[in-house]
């Protein structure tokens, strides 16, 4: 029996480091996933993710031991930071500010309907088809999604681009001038990307010391925090407390993924709708007031989980619909927002004199900054949550990480 007891706590930890994996590599290459979508193109960063998602769905088919398994998850956490980069970048850029709202609603309909299909269809493939095969036909897929982005969309000049494409005229000018110009030419290239990649460093920590972007990552963290306590807490507290079957748990679960399905468009809708009122003040004004939305609902969510002794059952379906709804809200309504705040960002230093390249790569540094606390959020709230669950009941660890949406 202790031989019994001991392999489960380690199947337990091991299960937990590799789930652990994925944002822990997320959040390592989010900031470099920032870095390379401000240097080339929004496009180009997409299709590599989405080539890196390919690569990672591969490894997962061929590994045979765990460290196998491990490198393909933490290649998946990988790419997935470049997938948020460039998804949200491409948007930020391609979209004006009164229709940024529907546009990241589409893109969060399209995650949320991933969500809830994707482990439909993959598990009656895996019954089907078996393993290797289901993870091919998943990597096949993700690589016909890449050829299919090329075709519809090219590589595009994103924020990095331009300014490439600025030292490649200024190259190519040099090169009409009197002998000798080419080694001039070179130079002044040379000084452009170093102003460039100075530029860029500077532009980041200006961003980084924006008490408003801060702010919504700070929010950022709290929200994906409570999520991830939320759910692995109440499969115990559903198995323990009432005795749900697993089936049955899973589906109780789920109904936190079709909230969200269901509120991201509307979301959308709401972040875009000026109510007679269209100007930048008002927008950043709305969106900032969905966001704090968003954080009540996730605080009424964690309350709810501390209502079950009262009110039975019904308090957890209660619980993750308001989960679902309290993301799919602030996912759409803070990415919007922190478009809007590069925005204001960059017309305060025109007001000041500054003038900046195009490739300044604010937005993608921005949406980096917001992946590195999302995956800071789901890594810190399940150890504190969890802590003070075994110390003070599952309550107690619940609503103290909630509680933390209630003060911001």
């Amino acid at each position: 029996n202790n031989n019994n007891n001991n392999n489960n706590n380690n199947a337990q930890v091991l299960l937990g480091i590799f789930f652990a994996s994925k944002d822990i590599c997320q959040m390592t290459f989010a900031p470099l996933a920032g870095l390379l979508t401000a240097r080339t193109s929004s496009h180009l960063s997409l299709l590599l993710s989405l080539l890196g998602l390919a690569l990672a769905t591969l490894l997962f088919a061929d590994a045979t031991t765990f460290r196998g398994l491990l490198f393909a998850r933490g290649a998946q956490g990988a790419a997935s930071a470049a997938v948020l980069c460039g998804g949200m970048s491409l948007i930020a850029e391609t979209h004006e500010g009164r229709l940024r709202g529907r546009a990241m609603g589409a893109a969060q309909t399209g995650l949320a309907l991933g969500l809830l299909c994707g482990p439909l269809i993959g598990g009656l493939s895996f019954e089907r088809l078996g393993r290797v095969r289901t993870f091919r036909l998943a990597a096949a897929i993700l690589g016909a999604n890449a050829l299919g982005m090329v075709g519809l969309m090219g590589l595009g000049s994103g924020e990095g681009e331009a300014e490439m494409v600025s030292l490649q005229h200024t190259k190519e000018s040099g090169l009409d001038v009197r002998k000798g110009a080419v080694t001039t030419t070179t130079t002044t290239a040379t000084n452009a990307k170093e102003r460039s990649v100075r530029s860029l460093l500077e532009n980041t920590k200006a961003l980084l010391a924006n008490r408003d972007i801060l702010a919504v990552s700070l929010a950022t963290l709290t929200i994906h925090a409570a999520v991830r306590v939320i759910k692995p807490i109440s499969q115990v507290v559903l198995d323990e407390e009432f005795g749900v079957t697993m089936v049955n748990r899973s589906f109780i679960i789920s109904i936190a993924t079709v909230a969200y399905f269901l509120t991201t468009p509307i979301a959308g809708y709401w972040c875009d709708a000026n109510y007679g009122t269209d100007d930048e003040t008002s927008r950043l004004s709305r969106r900032s007031n969905l966001v704090a939305w968003s954080l009540l609902l996730m605080f009424g969510s964690c309350g709810f989980f501390g209502l079950r002794y009262w009110i039975g059952i019904w308090a957890f379906y209660i619980s993750v619909g308001l989960l679902g709804v309290a993301l799919g809200l602030f996912k759409c309504s803070s990415s919007s927002l922190l478009a809007d705040l590069v925005d204001r960002h960059r017309a305060r230093k025109r007001n000041d004199g500054v003038v900046e390249s195009e490739g300044d790569g604010a937005y993608s540094m921005v949406y980096a900054l917001a992946d590195v606390s999302d995956s800071l959020g789901l890594i810190v709230g399940p150890i504190a949550g969890l802590y003070l669950s075994q110390l003070y009941g599952p309550s107690v660890g619940v609503i103290a990480i909630g509680s933390l949406s209630l003060v911001l």
